[in-house]
């Protein structure tokens, strides 16, 4: 995976690269070919103008022909140009070198003429008249008296441009060589260093899939997308790896609470079977293996209920009922076990009906768990007391017992799964640990609130919200 994410980053960077030193050495080649061309057509122009008022000048008999000749050889030395003069007939009847034999030819390349109409001309080719040697020719027109009489025609050789083009393009070149040089270095040390994290991702990652949920991926620059993805990646195994925790004692869990009922269940079952029960014992031992089947059935009904709250697949269905009149009902299932148990229960509502938008299958579940919760840890002849009030846009439903208690510490447990304090396991008393968690994702479902208050020795009070249907 490195090699083919690193091989893949650098060639994807290495062509950008390559293209775009190719692109702007082209552009960088041409923009010094136009500028040199045009500085030296540009030159040829301004030493135009001035041979114009020479020739001028020798034709109103101002200096003499050879003064003529001389100004022209020395604009030739200066600039290495070839300068013809030619009459309104294209005759060349000046020159600025000592050949002679150009005096009195005619030019007949058309574009040339093109001077004797009034036209500024600037070519680039070979000319017969001047040779085979590629050059630069720009004629200037003559003007006497506002109309063309004579003109000027000067001939650079390319070669003195492209000489100066080669040493300019030798110099871009040689730079763009060393900067690719350079960007490959560091194209390289980059690319290394982006498939760094994601090789070692990959590494973390099959050994995620092979159960070792302790790896992590080493935190880079925290401000860069490299740096968020190897933080959300460890967030992800921290997460798994809880996950897993979370499996191993759900599963350890489970297999304990069937365990015991199923181990009491065969036991009397088998002491049956066996004849070592007395058949006037028999209905005792068989009311103890309802109890437990009840358990049993109790204890898969939990775990379906968490399985759909944990999937999202736990639907709520709020709609307006009265909270007063929810908790009345409940505690009608529980009058056999607070008549046994000698329990005094006290109701005090704020109002006669107290009218509330939630699910309200999923309230009564929430009441019946808080309650057989606050009666399995009461005494014989405690107290209970019930209270519905309004606050701040909510109904409050405080379950307050006179009961053990609980200490700072299984406060903050009593939602987990499966947890039963330790003070219950002495009383030998028979639950799952899943009914306080029920109530927590309930509650969390509804987006409500519920704490809890308690001491060693005074009690619980256990304090939901309800949410009011607004106008």
């Amino acid at each position: 995976m490195f090699n083919t994410v690193f091989k893949k980053l650098l060639s994807t960077y290495f062509i950008i690269i390559v293209i775009t030193f190719l692109i702007l050495g082209l552009l960088f080649s041409q923009l010094f070919g136009s500028y040199f061309f045009n500085r030296n057509t540009r030159l040829l122009i301004e030493e135009g103008e001035k041979i114009n008022e020479l020739v001028i000048d020798y034709l109103n008999g101002y200096i003499t022909r050879e003064r003529l000749n001389l100004e022209l050889q020395a604009v030739e030395r200066f600039l290495n140009t070839r300068i013809w003069i030619i009459d309104k007939r294209g005759i060349i009847y000046g020159v600025s070198s000592d050949e002679e034999k150009w005096i009195g030819k005619q030019i007949t390349m058309k574009d040339m003429l093109e001077v004797l109409k009034g036209s500024t001309i600037i070519k680039k080719g070979i000319y017969e008249e001047a040779g085979k040697t590629p050059m630069v020719t720009v004629g200037v027109p003559i003007f006497i008296n506002g109309r063309v009489d004579n003109a000027i025609i000067m001939h650079s050789p390319l070669y003195e441009i492209t000489k100066a083009i080669k040493e300019v393009h030798k110099i871009i070149w040689t730079a763009m060589l060393i900067s690719f040089s350079i960007s490959i270095v560091i194209l390289y040390i980059v690319s290394r260093k982006l498939a760094a994290p994601i090789k070692e991702m990959g590494q973390v990652a099959q050994k995620l899939a092979e159960g070792d949920f302790h790896q992590r991926v080493t935190i880079y620059e925290q401000e860069d997308e490299i740096g968020k993805v190897t933080n959300t990646f460890n967030v992800m195994a921290e997460r798994l790896e809880k996950i897993e925790e979370n499996r191993k004692v759900f599963i350890s869990a489970v297999a304990h609470e069937l365990r015991s009922p199923l181990t009491l269940i065969q036991g009397f079952v088998q002491g049956m079977v066996d004849g070592t029960v007395n058949k006037n014992e028999q209905e005792k031992y068989l009311n103890i293996i309802l109890r437990e089947t009840k358990r049993l059935t109790q204890l898969i009904a939990n775990l379906l209920d968490i399985q759909k709250m944990e999937s999202e697949e736990y639907p709520i269905y709020p709609k307006e009922f009265d909270i007063n009149e929810l908790i009345v009902r409940t505690l009608i299932k529980y009058e056999e076990e607070i008549n046994q148990k000698g329990i005094g229960v006290n109701i005090d509502f704020q109002k006669e009906e107290q009218p509330v938008f939630a699910d309200k299958d999923a309230y009564e579940q929430v009441l019946i768990n808080l309650l057989d919760n606050a009666m399995k840890f009461m005494k014989d002849s405690g107290k209970l007391n019930i209270k519905s009030y309004a606050f701040r846009e909510k109904v409050w439903i405080e379950i307050q017992d006179n009961g053990i208690g609980m200490s700072k510490e299984v406060q903050q447990k009593i939602w987990d799964q499966f947890y039963k304090g330790d003070v219950s396991r002495n009383r030998n008393e028979k639950g799952t640990g899943l009914g306080l968690y029920i109530v927590k994702k309930i509650i969390d479902r509804h987006r409500q609130i519920i704490k809890v208050e308690s001491q060693i020795g005074l009690g619980s009070t256990i304090t939901f919200s309800v949410a009011v249907k607004k106008n």
